[in-house]
């Protein structure tokens, strides 16, 4: 007998559903039975068979009479059940429930599907785990289809002896999965600079060489969830100058020096050698989030160089080595991890500034953060120099313990996107950024983008942007800085007149508004140099951007900005406002309060824009500036001048 009212109403349900080929019974109350402390149970209730009244027996109560409820005040508690018969024959359906969606019904095409899964966040499960740990390689493997392409930059935190932002080592490499057990690698590595901490014994700093195209080839030899083994050889051309004529030039040419670090000869020294690798990592997935790695080793490099180029001279040699790794997982899109590599010889993997080879384990510890499962941003402190897997376990030349910043960005074309940001018109035109202040929206993914900007100094630049993901665009910017006045060596080393300066880098949204916090937040970051002669110089740029949708025609910036060098680092906070004038028109009022005096003491810049939206896929800007200029590093240097200039965009 049921005892509770929601019991009966279910059997009651299940009565007026059971079809129309039966009659649907008349019921009547219980007698009311005490519980144990005195108080009645609620009542229950039960069918009278058919052709019975349903008055009620002596000594029970009357049969009670049904009517609607009232609605409920808004807030109050969910709103009641409401019934009403059903004639015979009738479908017999119920409605939701008050405040309940409507169920969702399925899509009718593809495009329909496609517009749906835009709509959705990425499952955890999407996100991919690291099949390298700094230098370390794990036995993890690519799943089908989810192919990567890698950039990476390693450099030391200062520029040392050979000045400029220091011995960065560049890496472009394509990992590609051929099955669910193998994965091949292609790659390049370039290292041009002279050596971080001059030998004391020669007299001069002598420059330093290194390019790397190489393949691997990773596969999985046993394993399940719990653990897995497995192995990557990689075989590789390493090409090796050192001599080329001291601090600030690069060892790219064919001019002799006066300097090499192999022999006394007062000639460049340069070799190719086929070099290789063999590692056998075993990972064991101790908990649901933390991953640990055992990785056997051998690298096999010369052992000297030079030997018909004025006389042979030490190099690292064959080297085994036993690596250890951790991942943690805390979530999805957030990995920390750390490894360290330790060499056991025969060879050597490192020398110092007295040319003294030896034996130095190699620390990796760092973050990989997810923009989404496309995107990913990686951060390590290292010593490690090498970025192939036959370099891998080798120093910094000259400084082994010198601390450097590791940075990689992981693309992986085939992995889901974030879901779209589905912008207002509005979004779509603050996603085209400032002028000089930074806002953090990208554009949507697969828009691309042109543009040129022109001033009354003569700075000329043009741009191209690609977004790969809802959160990701690809950047590339090109031209000539000009008419900056007044002049100091810092100026001239970076942004000197009518020479060439390239920048690659990107911008990432890495936060959306939510109701607790209403701001949109990114990071940008570009690498490049100025390609003039006597400078030859680079410097790494990053920002951080920070937009709030004060209004729907008003928009405000805070853009914290940074240009590291190793003859300075330039930094400053951007401000910006975005103020919509009617359907077509923006005025942008920016400035950037800079915190040194790198640029002279006129480093602080403001600049007042006026935007105009042509339409869609056009806007054109006309402004007043007395920042050096629009790009990167010319944000944090002043001008004593005025510019007057026009910047063109192009979406697609």
């Amino acid at each position: 007998m049921p005892s509770q009212p929601w019991l009966g109403a279910a059997v009651l349900l299940a009565a007026v559903c059971s079809g129309p080929a039966y009659a649907q019974p008349n019921w009547q109350v219980l007698p009311q039975a005490q519980t144990k402390s005195g108080s009645q149970a609620t009542p229950g209730w039960q069918p009278l068979s058919p052709g019975s009244s349903g008055a009620a027996k002596p000594g029970q109560p009357a049969a009670p009479q049904w009517k609607p409820m009232p609605t409920p005040a808004p807030g109050s508690g969910p709103a009641p059940v409401v019934w009403q018969p059903v004639a015979p024959g009738e479908k017999q359906s119920l409605p939701p429930s008050s405040g309940q969606a409507p169920k969702r019904q399925p899509p009718t095409s593809q495009a329909e599907a496609e517009a749906l899964i835009q709509r959705l966040e990425p499952p955890a499960d999407s996100y991919s785990t690291l099949i390298r740990l700094g230098q370390l390689p794990t036995a993890n493997g690519l799943e089908s289809g989810n192919d990567q392409i890698i950039f990476q930059q390693v450099s030391p935190l200062g520029g040392g002896a050979a000045g400029g932002s220091g011995n960065q080592n560049y890496l472009l490499r394509g990992d590609f999965s051929l099955s669910e057990n193998f994965q091949i690698s292609a790659y390049y590595t370039y290292a041009d600079d002279p050596l971080y901490s001059a030998p004391a014994s020669k007299p001069n700093n002598p420059g330093n060489l290194w390019t790397i195209y190489g393949g691997a080839l990773k596969g999985r030899l046993a394993g399940g969830k719990a653990w897995q083994w497995a192995a990557e050889g990689a075989l590789e051309l390493f090409s090796v100058g050192s001599g080329c004529g001291g601090q600030g030039n690069s060892c790219t040419g064919g001019e002799l020096g006066n300097a090499n670090i192999f022999n006394n000869s007062g000639q460049k020294v340069w070799t190719r050698n086929i070099v290789g690798s063999l590692a056998l990592p075993l990972s064991w997935q101790a908990t649901k989030q933390l991953q640990l790695s055992l990785v056997p080793a051998v690298s096999w490099l010369p052992s000297s160089q030079g030997s018909n180029q004025g006389g042979a001279g030490e190099f690292f040699g064959t080297n085994i080595s036993l690596g250890v790794g951790a991942n943690y997982r805390p979530n999805a899109q957030v990995q920390l991890f750390g490894s360290a590599m330790v060499p056991l010889g025969p060879g050597n993997n490192s020398f110092d500034s007295k040319l003294v080879y030896s034996r130095t384990p190699i620390l990796s510890l760092g973050t990989n953060f997810a923009v989404n499962p496309r995107i990913a941003l990686e951060g390590s402190i290292t010593n490690g120099f090498g970025l192939s897997p036959s370099t891998a376990i080798l120093a910094l030349p000259s400084a082994p313990w010198q601390p450097m910043l590791n940075g990689r960005f992981i693309w992986t074309p085939g992995a889901p996107d974030s879901k779209s940001p589905n912008y207002t018109a509005r979004q779509a035109s603050l996603a085209l950024g400032g002028l000089s202040v930074n806002t953090a929206l990208t554009p949507s993914n697969g828009t691309k983008q042109f543009g040129f900007n022109a001033d009354s100094r003569g700075n000329l630049f043009g741009f191209g942007g690609v977004s790969v993901s809802n959160d990701f665009q690809f950047q590339v910017a090109a031209g000539q800085f000009n008419g900056i006045s007044p002049q100091n060596s810092f100026i001239s080393t970076y942004e000197g007149g009518g020479n060439l300066n390239l920048r690659f880098g990107g911008k990432a949204m890495v936060m959306r508004p939510t109701k607790g916090l209403p701001l949109w937040t990114g990071g940008r970051i570009s690498v490049g140099r100025n390609y003039q002669a006597s400078s030859y110089q680079g410097y790494l740029f990053f920002e951080s951007m920070n937009t709030w949708e004060a209004t729907p025609w008003l928009a405000f910036s805070l853009n914290p900005k940074l240009a590291t060098s190793g003859l300075g680092t330039p930094w400053g906070v951007g401000i910006g406002a975005n103020i919509q004038l009617g359907q077509s028109f923006q005025l942008i009022p920016e400035i950037n309060a800079v915190a040194t005096d790198l640029g002279g003491t006129n480093g602080t810049n403001g600049s007042l824009n006026l935007r105009w939206l042509a339409n869609q896929k056009t806007t054109v800007d006309l402004y007043v500036s007395n920042a050096a200029g629009l790009l990167d590093m010319g944000q944090l240097l002043g001008n004593s001048q005025v510019r007057v200039g026009t910047k063109v965009m192009l979406s697609f």
